[in-house]
């Protein structure tokens, strides 16, 4: 009798810890719920789960299905119809079953398509599937996707891997004659697909012009034998030499987590970049910003940045503070097409990317 005591204890605390394990559900008419499955009805397709503002019931045909990718970390990749996720495991329908991943072994998961019964305003979004690659014109630790090729108002590059991407400013070849290259190197990337982390470094070489992103307030004479004037100019713009070979190596850190309710991600990110140019000394510039999802289409990204030479063309001042802080939002005009507006110069984005 002892023995069978235990053994319905044992069975009942057992069940209370299976019952505990919390899903998420995602729903056509864009609510998320997550909570305990108390019991599952297979005649009428009812789950009954305990949500945080009590007992509810949630058909199968009030469930979202949506196409997933689903990359492991050893390079496999499945498709298959999202079912459920739990705080462990990601459950997909294949072609060849039914299956459940450990989150634990999964690289990245990707909607691929949504059902033609989803409605445009139902929420087929697990989480943001674009890590950026630069806060405006800082690195980020992320590159682009293998096979990635894009084009933006001042530049265009290619990843030919996961890990490595090359980016030239053609505007500055064509304006200036500086021809450039900057590269890029995911050295580390790991975590979970809830929490994951990148470090990168790079290089960027020019081949002429001048650092027109640094700026400093000196001394400008008159032609016309007038008072000579002070104001901010692009470092090297005055200078008589010819142009030489210069650059930047910089290094980005970025951990990215996924949001409550499974929505969305936030990623902050750390780095530093040192120019050389000339006999001017070593130009520092250090950041911090984040990058948050705020809806399926729509990110805002801020940085905050100490750089002496971020001077403003627009101030008569000769002294400013080296903490400069940028705001700014870029929207998802479609899978391709991205723009964007931020406080600090260029003020504008705008990107594609296939």
């Amino acid at each position: 009798m002892r023995t069978l005591f235990l053994y319905l204890i044992f069975f009942l605390i057992a069940s209370t810890v299976v019952q505990a394990n919390p899903k998420t559900f995602y729903l056509k008419n864009g609510d998320t719920i997550t909570g305990d499955v108390l019991s599952y009805d297979r005649s009428t397709g009812v789950y009954k789960v305990q949500a945080s503002f009590g007992v509810i019931d949630i058909k199968d045909s009030d469930i979202a299905k949506q196409n997933l990718r689903v990359t492991l970390k050893t390079g496999d990749i499945l498709t298959g119809i999202f079912i459920e996720r739990n705080d462990t495991n990601y459950n997909i329908q294949t072609s060849f079953g039914d299956i459940s991943l450990l989150i634990s072994d999964i690289d990245r998961v990707d909607i691929i398509e949504e059902t033609k019964k989803l409605p445009t305003k139902a929420s087929a979004w697990v989480f943001s599937n674009e890590e950026i690659m630069d806060l405006y014109s800082d690195p980020t630790g992320f590159t682009m996707k293998k096979n990635t090729l894009y084009i933006s108002g001042l530049s265009w590059g290619y990843s030919p891997t996961d890990t490595f991407q090359l980016t030239t400013r053609y505007w500055d070849a064509i304006s200036s004659g500086d021809l450039n290259l900057r590269s890029k190197w995911m050295i580390f990337k790991g975590g979970s697909l809830d929490h994951r982390k990148a470090f990168s470094i790079g290089s960027h070489i020019h081949m002429g012009g001048y650092p027109s992103n640094k700026l400093v307030y000196q001394k400008v004479n008159n032609d016309d034998d007038e008072e000579s004037y002070y104001r901010w100019e692009s470092i090297g713009e005055s200078d008589d030499v010819e142009a030489s070979l210069w650059g930047s190596l910089f290094a980005a850190y970025t951990q990215s987590s996924l949001n409550k309710g499974k929505i969305g991600r936030l990623a902050k990110t750390i780095g530093s970049e040192i120019t050389f140019y000339r006999n001017y000394p070593i130009m520092i510039r250090s950041y911090a910003g984040i990058s948050y999802d705020l809806r399926k289409d729509l990110k805002l990204l801020s940085i905050i940045s100490y750089d002496p030479y971020w001077g403003s063309i627009q101030s008569d001042q000769d002294i400013t503070l080296p903490i400069h802080l940028d705001l700014g939002f870029i929207y998802a005009y479609n899978e391709h097409l991205r723009v964007g507006i931020h406080f600090q110069r260029y003020f504008f984005t705008i990107y594609y990317k296939f």
